[in-house]
């Protein structure tokens, strides 16, 4: 948990609003981002690639440089999809998270 947090403190260059073992929340204009730590309920964690969360920014362009200045790890470089623009990088546990602009 503690490795997660100081990631995304430094990738939403905020400090974590609720801090727990089990569940940590950064509470960003009103949507709420989530860490849980499924060790704390001895829950056994299969790893795929079936969700990726999706953060949409004014300008994915801006954001993928500033991501890759803060030498985070790009799983997708900075791609145009009918009519977005997007990039996806891994988070300090290997999560894909993926970045848009319309």
């Amino acid at each position: 948990m503690n490795r997660a947090i100081a990631f995304y403190e430094k990738y939403f260059d905020k400090k974590v609003d609720t801090f727990d073992k089990r569940y940590s929340i950064f509470i960003i204009n009103s949507f709420s981002f989530g860490l849980f730590n499924p060790k704390q309920d001895n829950e056994e964690v299969v790893f795929g690639n079936n969700v990726i969360p999706n953060i949409e920014v004014k300008d994915a362009k801006k954001e993928y440089d500033r991501v890759k200045n803060m030498g985070i790890k790009i799983a997708l470089g900075l791609t145009d999809i009918n009519g977005y623009q997007l990039f996806q990088f891994k988070d300090s546990e290997g999560n894909v998270i993926e970045i848009y602009s319309k």
